[in-house]
């Protein structure tokens, strides 16, 4: 086995122990999380040997935290991490553990997100209601419907439908509206599928302003957002979350759902992170390229100095640790309403 992915698989393990330690703690007071959608969620459920997807599980991701890759789109931390820590919870369990483990039951919950999934069943990748059939036949009946009840629901995409879109896709993002609709009911549709399995608690993630990310602000130089991108995707994309959480609430008789604004949470930590402005921090440097491609055991890529000034980390969409922690901070109060 190669000595980084070695390496990387015994950091997760050591995480799981660790994190498994620190929940005996909060057995008693915790309920368990069962967290849906992709990479900005994604804890380590792309397989470590899957040599399409290799960048979570490779050098340089995970160099900030926990010091080797560990199966995050991250130098270090990711949302999934941010809220249990604001939430004073444990970790859940990527849903690989549990199947190659064989476990009878997580009491810190199940983390199914997998990144690369899509809203719409559209892509090679398995999409969130794939995510939500599998906690149905495999998690749900470990739990009583008390535990269910009390558990919590992260449900965040990190707008992969529309990137699939626009790689396979002819049409320019003028025409993109009708794919935000079509993702728009297919969350609510999973949604009420989960509170029908007893469910009763949800946070549900914005997108971020989509030209603000490196693979539209490239475009720019880095030297701007791409207010096209933004109006056309997380715009009309999150009006329609908004207006479907509202008629949601109405049916949720006994629920709780909560909007994550990771737009605004991203617009204000941006602005915070020093001189790194909108520039990853890790790219390829080669066209086709990207952060974490290797050729004949020659990087491809360039890494910047000092990963907590830049607030994006490699050139898709995916922020540094420095800048999950500043979105967090963003999001204190909107994650603590869900205790009330």
């Amino acid at each position: 086995m190669d000595l980084t992915l070695l390496t990387s698989v015994v950091i997760a393990l050591v995480l799981t122990l660790v994190d498994a330690r620190r929940g005996h703690a909060l057995d008693s007071v915790a309920p368990p999380l069962f967290v849906f959608g992709s990479s900005y969620a994604d804890t380590g459920n792309l397989s470590p040997t899957d040599k399409t997807q290799p960048y979570p599980w490779a050098k340089p991701y995970g160099e900030t935290w926990p010091g080797a890759p560990a199966g995050r789109y991250s130098d270090g931390h990711v949302l999934t991490d941010i809220v249990v820590d604001i939430l004073n919870m444990s970790l859940p369990t990527p849903f690989r553990s549990v199947k190659r483990n064989g476990s009878s039951k997580e009491p810190h919950g199940v983390n199914f997100a997998t990144s690369g999934s899509t809203i719409l069943t559209s892509s090679s990748m398995p999409s969130v209601s794939s995510q939500i059939d599998a906690f149905q036949s495999n998690i749900m009946s470990k739990y009583t419907p008390q535990q269910l009840a009390s558990a919590i629901v992260l449900y965040c995409t990190s707008g992969d439908d529309y990137f699939f879109y626009l790689a396979t896709s002819s049409s320019s993002l003028s025409s993109i509206y009708p794919l935000t609709v079509n993702v728009g009911k297919q969350i609510s549709m999973d949604l009420v599928k989960l509170y029908g399995l007893g469910l009763r608690k949800f946070f549900v993630a914005y997108l971020p302003p989509s030209g603000c990310l490196p693979v539209a602000s490239s475009a720019n130089r880095y030297k701007g957002c791409n207010d096209t991108w933004t109006r056309s995707i997380a715009v009309p994309h999150n009006e329609r979350i908004f207006k479907n959480v509202l008629g949601l609430r109405h049916y949720f008789k006994n629920g709780t759902i909560l909007l994550i604004d990771l737009f605004s949470a991203f617009s204000a930590a941006q602005s915070e992170i020093g001189t790194g402005g909108l520039q990853p921090c890790c790219m390829g440097t080669i066209v086709g390229m990207r952060c974490g491609s290797v050729s004949r055991a020659r990087a491809l890529y360039s890494l910047c100095p000092s990963p907590n000034t830049q607030f994006y980390w490699d050139d898709s969409i995916h922020p540094t640790d420095a800048g999950w922690k500043l979105v967090g901070n963003q999001l204190q109060s909107s994650l603590n309403a869900i205790k009330k």
